[in-house]
């Protein structure tokens, strides 16, 4: 699934036919004649194999928080196979830097890890070094970009989740199909934004 604030769309089929429908949506909404055109995703490969393919031009910047997930993840990694145990619990009570520990990611390309981590280990710093310049935050943020894709992800909870993941729903791709394509149009209504507009309000009497 897809979406802006006023636009949404969603899918069931490949990434290869869910790439036609996000570039759809981009031309519709202008996407050729915006100053500086951004995407958002969560790190995927096939999330940046579309946004290049279809949008070569537009900033390309993973979501702030998943990268931190991910830091986390690796730092949490990193101690386990050192011996070491100063994360505890789920979460630490301070997030992660990025900045803080590149010279720890550097180290262990250094000094590659041996035994059953090593491909784990292998996979969670692959994520940053082959995402590095999607993470350029300070100069995103210097920009006036967004670095978070907090309102996508409420979109998808609510035009999706809170319609087709109710407990003890059982749904056919068919029916689940239709239904989302349903809720999409719903929240994509273009009189929306006519009726929302003040100047196109009749006053009241």
């Amino acid at each position: 699934m897809t979406g802006t604030p006023a636009a949404t769309s969603a899918t069931f089929e490949p990434a290869s036919a869910f790439a036609g429908l996000v570039k759809a949506e981009g031309i519709r909404r202008g996407a050729d004649h915006v100053r500086q055109f951004t995407i958002i995703g969560d790190g995927a490969a096939w999330i940046w194999n579309i946004a290049s393919s279809q949008f070569p031009e537009a900033t390309q910047i993973v979501d702030l928080f998943h990268a931190r997930e991910h830091l986390h993840d690796l730092a949490r990694s990193l101690e386990l196979c050192s011996g070491t145990t100063k994360t505890t619990g789920s979460r630490p009570h301070r997030r992660p830097r990025l900045r803080r520990h590149r010279r720890h990611l550097r180290r262990r390309r250094t000094y590659p890890l041996i035994g059953v981590k090593k491909d784990e280990l292998d996979t969670a710093l692959g994520y940053f070094e082959n995402n590095a310049p999607r993470m350029r935050y300070h100069w995103f943020r210097q920009c006036g970009l967004f670095v978070g894709s907090g309102v996508v992800e409420a979109g998808c909870k609510s035009v999706i989740g809170q319609r087709l993941k109710l407990s003890g729903m059982h749904w056919s791709v068919n029916g689940a199909s239709a239904i989302a394509t349903l809720r999409c149009q719903q929240a994509s209504r273009p009189e929306d934004q006519i009726w929302y507009v003040p100047r196109n309000q009749t006053p009241a009497a």
